[in-house]
């Protein structure tokens, strides 16, 4: 058994014993298609994957729009309280954390390895939710700079 089958097969197991569908799902679906050895879907997923659920996730984020379940007041509200500004630069940073952990994501396979590991880990046993990677490589990169590491 190749490395590759192992470590997603432990993290299966923790995605299963932490109760995370999505992710264990996700890891069955990976599993199956190595196992198949149908390299070229592996391919596929590998250099697209990212953007198409980067895609997907934005969909399900903006969908209450195209339901007209927000309102143009609800966007003035979001400006006029601390919550909703606090929301905005929050949303604001996440989007500059994610864009910085992407562009690691591409060269830094170490850090690649280490925060979908502490993803599984965090999702499987803390309740987190695994859309996280890129941030948290965002931030850890930005760390690192900072300290120079």
């Amino acid at each position: 058994m190749d490395f590759g089958v192992a470590l997603l097969s432990v993290m299966l197991f923790f995605s299963i014993v932490g109760k995370n569908n999505n992710v264990a799902a996700a890891i069955s679906m990976l599993l199956l298609i190595k196992l198949m050895n149908l390299e070229i879907i592996n391919q596929y997923i590998s250099k697209n994957g990212v953007n198409l659920g980067i895609i997907i996730l934005t969909m399900g984020a903006l969908s209450p729009l195209a339901l007209n379940k927000v309102s143009l007041s609800d966007f003035i509200n979001a400006s006029k309280s601390i919550e909703g500004l606090i929301t905005i630069i929050a949303g604001i940073i996440v989007a500059v954390l994610a864009s910085v952990g992407l562009d690691t994501m591409k060269v830094d396979t170490n850090g690649v390895v280490g925060v979908l590991l502490g993803t599984v880990i965090g999702v499987s046993f803390f309740k987190g939710a695994p859309i996280g990677p890129m941030i948290a490589l965002g931030i850890t990169t930005i760390i690192l700079k900072i300290f120079r590491l």
